[in-house]
């Protein structure tokens, strides 16, 4: 074997044996379906909430958020690809590992009436569609219900 062939053999085993060039998420977040969250930072840009940040420790309150974004965190591809809309709501899960999982979205909700219109969510590398946007105020609104309750009592 002449010596171009056998630095090009070394490279390839050496390539394979320390894994460069990977993409894909850990094992274990593909086999679970998430990595084990244990922060989520929710950030209203626009709407009735605009301008307001509620850090989430509680693992029930950070899984069902995590639950309006399916497949978040588990490196699989988009249908569609990154779209021209605003960020109305930004979501940071907090791993244990000191690493974030970035969920944005253009969901903007009003206190009242219907939610028509089409909205996303995205990674940054392409949209999913929201499927549940009404579930996902509700969900908002308890997020930052006291907060809310809190500041209308200290106007009055």
């Amino acid at each position: 074997m002449n010596g171009i062939a056998r630095f090009l053999l070394l490279t390839a085993f050496g390539t394979l044996a320390i894994g460069c060039g990977r993409d894909d998420p850990p094992a274990n977040d593909r086999a679970s379906g998430a990595m084990e969250y244990t922060s989520a930072e929710v950030r209203i840009l626009y709407g009735p909430l605009a301008n307001r940040t509620k850090r989430i420790k509680d693992q029930t309150e950070i899984q069902q958020l995590l639950s309006f974004f399916p497949g978040a965190g588990r490196g699989q591809k988009p249908p569609e690809p990154p779209g021209p809309w605003d960020h109305a709501v930004i979501v940071d899960f907090g791993r244990a590992d000191g690493t974030l999982l970035r969920v944005t979205s253009n969901y903007e909700f009003s206190n009242e009436g219907p939610d028509d219109g089409t909205y996303f969510w995205s990674e940054g590398r392409g949209d999913w569609l929201l499927a549940e946007p009404s579930k996902l105020r509700t969900c908002l609104r308890k997020l930052f219900e006291d907060e809310t309750n809190s500041a209308k009592q200290g106007e009055e």
